[in-house]
């Protein structure tokens, strides 16, 4: 993928996050947009050029999200670079296993987005925190299919 077009993806992503998503809720939970442009930058970009729109889409989440400020600029950037080394080890020519490694992706970001809360104080119960972790992480998977498809990506 071109520069140009990772750059609109990562800043399309941003601002349908904050704005359009929230209609899409379903049990309270949102696909997550900005992790899914992060993981196809770490996969289709070199590193350099995707841990610098990670970076950008961090600190844009931490600056519109509820969660610690800065957890997002540390954490985006290791999806990147999750995402680009599992290019390197694994195939990622069909779109599932893509989806796959968005799920992952979620998945991390979400138990240590919830051990964080825990560590600043906010206690999570066992209930929303496998609600979080398992229908959050297969939403943004799910929604990540589509955007393959609307994006064209074989």
């Amino acid at each position: 993928m071109k520069r140009s077009r990772i750059f609109a993806l990562v800043l399309a992503a941003c601002i349908l996050q904050v704005s359009v998503v929230n209609y899409f809720k379903v049990f309270g939970i949102k696909p997550d947009l900005i992790l899914i442009s992060v993981v196809l930058a770490g996969l289709f970009c070199d590193l350099k050029f995707a841990l610098a729109f990670s970076i950008f889409a961090g600190a844009f989440k931490d600056i519109y999200g509820l969660g610690g400020f800065g957890i997002n600029t540390i954490l985006l950037p290791l999806w990147s670079i999750l995402a680009a080394y599992s290019a390197r080890r694994i195939s990622i020519d069909i779109n599932l296993t893509r989806a796959l490694l968005v799920f992952v992706a979620a998945s991390l970001n979400a138990i240590i987005m919830t051990v964080f809360l825990w560590y600043t104080g906010e206690p999570v119960s066992f209930g929303i925190f496998m609600r979080i972790i398992f229908l959050d992480s297969l939403y943004t998977a799910l929604v990540s299919l589509v955007a393959f498809k609307a994006l064209k990506i074989k």
